[in-house]
């Protein structure tokens, strides 16, 4: 059900939340300047996947309040009456109502919307195997759909999150030559150069953070600095 699926990664939201607000204590063993920096980086992860989840929360929320305020048809009447000839009145049965649409707040299985819903809820709780098959399948029964391009953008943090960097950059920049006009689209290129910053591919990820400054100078991922 999708407001049960929201509901659930409001509470995946929460739960993120909760874990920026109190860092773990800190091994005895670890010197001050390897912690710190190790929960900077931490902090930086946890805001990045906090900001993801409320935009989408927020995409999955209009959609079905969108769904909500569409009307319900009028189903026809089951029995009318109608004078004959000679005066008497007779019952005419009406045909049998056609079946019963959807209820508007919930979308039924196998929709834009609910299959979109599970594979992020997925991706929200780390199950990124699930995940990847379930944008995989949104990709096959929706390619036109509003949501393709964040569904092949996810597609790539699953393998990201499961460090294989060379998918991860492959589905990325699949995305960003599919979807070139999507706001995802620069921190896809983004997320491409880390990879292969990741790989130890220097020179190649120097060339996309080139070509990332280069088309979409005003983005917030332009700004960034890849690890070294």
């Amino acid at each position: 059900m999708p407001l049960a699926l929201i509901a659930s990664l409001s509470l995946v939201l929460l739960a993120l939340l909760g874990g920026c607000a109190q860092p773990p204590a800190r091994p005895a063993a670890v010197t001050p300047q390897a912690d710190l920096a190790r929960l900077e980086k931490r902090q930086q992860e946890l805001d990045a996947k906090v900001s993801a989840l409320r935009g989408e929360l927020s995409q999955l929320q209009a959609e079905v309040q969108r769904l909500q305020a569409q009307p319900v048809e009028r189903r026809p009447a089951r029995v009318t009456e109608k004078d004959t000839p000679g005066g008497e009145i007779t019952a005419r049965v009406a045909p049998p109502p056609a079946p019963a649409p959807p209820t508007p707040t919930t979308p039924a299985p196998g929709t834009a919307t609910e299959t979109y819903l599970r594979a992020f809820s997925d991706y929200a709780s780390g199950r990124y195997p699930q995940a990847i098959a379930g944008f995989e399948e949104f990709l096959r029964a929706f390619p036109d759909n509003e949501y393709a391009s964040n569904a092949q953008f996810w597609i790539g943090e699953c393998y990201y999150a499961q460090q294989d960097y060379e998918r991860a950059a492959l589905e990325f920049m699949k995305m960003a030559s599919r979807y070139p006009q999507s706001a995802r689209t620069p921190d896809a290129l983004f997320k491409t150069a880390s990879a292969y910053q990741k790989l130890g591919r220097a020179d190649e990820a120097r060339q996309l953070m080139n070509l990332l400054r280069e088309r979409h100078p005003q983005s917030a991922a332009a700004q960034k600095s890849l690890e070294p």
